[in-house]
């Protein structure tokens, strides 16, 4: 908020920037788009984008192919959002790159006898998290919530399993692969891998148990390394957890092992009446300048190559940015193996893989049913896109 009130300052423009929590996004911008109070421009997911579609965003490819020819090009992760046959392509800019990485407690594992290095495979993972504490080791979510959505997928992908075909058009949910992957999930549920508080929606909920010792291993971006160093109000500075958290990538199945990375961008609404303002802040706020001081604090790698020349990028100066660093030139796109459209995204931002979990863990639903039911949804979604 502080850069752009800098630049309407200097620009010697009235500006208000709104907060928005991630986890509410969509439906603060949904209800805008409706009431036809969208902003100038906004911060924004790479799913969301593709919902909202050129009906709703200007495209601004003109900007991207500017600020990658004055910073050096994008990095690879970055490069995936300005791709031909992206969907999304010249709707946002790119800014940060996200993507989980495994944090795991050393000393909870050391006192359960299990192994501390970083696990492989997801299974690997699993038996660790119930040697190390009887119920709730794994500490990944089972509500609809992102952090749910996305470590399903990724486990998903690791038993062979994606969305549609290749065409992105014709839905694939109903396969071996999705019984191997539902079958992985039963069996940890019911040897008590996950906190019986799991069932929720509150994107802190992991954080909040490992930091206080609840869980052995949860899937965060970097946000619980930044309280380790700083604090929060809800939680003291930590030097001894610091010194006893591992990070690792994210682990695989049998099939595959991919670390998913996907994008924050920064879009300008189809509906606003000074298009060269709205991209005029963004040219602004991605200076190298106000994005080295941005990046320091936030849990995103970097997109531009002219931004990995900043120091905090070495995994010897901070661990959690060497590891988005890593993310941001080596990553998979967040949709591999499927096409990265806009049904790929709404059946994601609709929660359905969680969804079809929750059917089999906590209705009791057959596993052939719920991935009938998965299966239906999903063509439903595609059909329309």
């Amino acid at each position: 908020a502080g850069q752009i009130l800098a630049w309407g300052k200097s620009k010697g423009i009235k500006v208000e920037p709104v907060l928005v929590n991630q986890n509410n996004l969509t439906a603060n911008v949904t209800a805008a788009v409706a009431a036809g109070t969208m902003p100038d421009a906004l911060d924004i997911s790479s799913g969301l984008m593709l919902q909202l579609g050129s009906k709703n965003l200007l495209n601004v490819q003109a900007l991207v192919n500017e600020l990658g020819r004055v910073n050096g090009g994008w990095n690879q992760a970055a490069a995936n959002f300005d791709a031909a046959g992206y969907e999304g392509k010249g709707l946002g800019v790119p800014y940060g790159i996200t993507g989980n990485l495994i944090n795991r407690r050393l000393d909870l594992l050391k006192e359960g006898g299990a192994k501390t290095t970083a696990p492989k495979t997801w299974e690997e993972l699993m038996d660790a998290a119930t040697k190390a504490m009887k119920v709730g080791g794994a500490g990944f979510a089972l509500g609809n919530v992102g952090d749910a959505e996305s470590v399903f997928r990724a486990q998903l992908v690791g038993y062979g399993g994606r969305y549609a075909d290749d065409a992105g058009k014709k839905c694939t949910i109903d396969t071996k692969a999705t019984r191997d992957f539902l079958a992985f999930v039963k069996k940890w549920y019911d040897k008590g891998a996950y906190p019986t508080s799991a069932v929720t929606t509150d994107g802190g909920w992991d954080n909040n148990l490992y930091l206080g010792g609840k869980t052995v291993f949860i899937a965060n971006p970097g946000s619980v390394y930044v309280t380790l160093l700083n604090g929060s109000a809800a939680w003291p500075k930590n030097p001894t957890l610091q010194k006893n958290t591992g990070f690792s990538a994210l682990p695989g199945g049998p099939v595959a092992r991919v670390a998913p990375s996907d994008a924050w961008l920064k879009a300008v609404s189809a509906t606003t009446k000074y298009p060269e303002l709205a991209k005029d802040l963004i040219r602004y706020m991605m200076s190298a300048a106000n994005m080295e001081i941005y990046y320091e604090w936030a849990i995103y790698g970097p997109t531009l190559k002219g931004y990995n020349k900043f120091e905090f990028w070495d995994e010897n100066v901070d661990p959690v940015h060497g590891g988005l660093y890593d993310l941001a030139v080596n990553g998979t796109s967040s949709s591999f193996p499927d096409v990265n459209n806009a049904a790929f995204a709404k059946f994601g931002t609709e929660f359905q893989l969680s969804k079809m979990v929750q059917r089999h863990l906590l209705d009791g639903d057959s596993a052939d049913k719920t991935i009938a039911e998965a299966q239906a949804a999903c063509q439903k979604i595609y059909d329309a896109s």
